[in-house]
């Protein structure tokens, strides 16, 4: 069987190296790493292209990972304002991942978004977010520091691929955090699946069971349990061993 192809997608920042200083197409090696011990091998998804595009790349891929990265435009979920606290910095990122994520749905290739890629997932299925998850729960224990993360607790109870992925039965466990938004109407064919202490909703999932569809609003790739990484693989695997192979290649046209 050959190695799944997984899609990250990455920020679009400046960046300093060797002395230099230019715009990059950036990713936290961690996202990498757990990928490529879980059996997959990552490609970077640099926020370039239109729906079009996007469906075209996504129809190459196995699997895809939305990773995480600041907040998602208001005007995307039909927000009446923007929180102050809120910080759009990134909109090419949202055309872009919107758009990947669209086409994951629609072609049904395994998904995985990772905080703001958990956003992403909600957003484009025609959810909404709460703008500053402090203002609903009276603290910022979701928020972790400045310039890194911090933890908190949160249970899985329902669906199907988190709770296989994490079979904790039912218990509360911890996890890396850094996120001040959070999902607020879950999007269509979507549902919730495990929460935090104070009810802010930590995962989502497809209703459909056949189909690989999860977010995580917490940080897999920055802790030790690789477990959602490899089931994501597993179920690239699957997709890729399913897809057919056109008459033409068969026939060495």
């Amino acid at each position: 069987m050959t190695t799944p192809i997984i899609g990250i997608s990455t920020y679009h920042a400046q960046a300093d190296w060797r002395g230099w200083a230019e715009e990059g197409a950036l990713l936290p090696w961690t996202y990498v790493t757990k990928v490529h011990n879980a059996g997959g091998m990552p490609v970077l998804l640099p926020p370039v292209g239109d729906s079009d595009e996007a469906e075209a790349t996504v129809a190459r891929l196995d699997g895809v990972i939305i990773a995480g990265g600041g907040d998602i435009g208001p005007d995307y979920y039909g927000a009446t304002a923007e929180h102050p606290e809120t910080d759009v910095n990134a909109p090419d990122r949202d055309v872009w991942e919107l758009a990947v994520a669209k086409a994951a749905l629609g072609l049904h290739v395994p998904f995985l978004g990772i905080c703001r890629g958990m956003q992403v997932l909600n957003v484009a299925s025609g959810g909404t977010l709460h703008q500053h998850v402090p203002d609903l729960v009276g603290h910022s224990n979701h928020s972790g520091t400045s310039e890194g993360f911090g933890v908190h607790k949160v249970r899985v109870t329902s669906g199907r691929h988190v709770l296989s992925a994490l079979p904790d039965g039912g218990q509360y466990f911890d996890v890396p955090t850094h996120h001040h938004q959070a999902v607020d109407r879950v999007g269509k064919r979507l549902t919730a699946v495990a929460w935090a202490e104070d009810g802010i909703i930590e995962a989502i999932e497809g209703t459909s069971p056949e189909e690989f569809i999860v977010g995580v609003q917490w940080h897999p790739e920055q802790g030790t349990d690789p477990r959602l990484f490899r089931a994501l693989v597993n179920a690239a695997e699957n997709h890729s061993s399913e897809q057919i192979i056109p008459t033409a290649f068969l026939a060495g046209a």
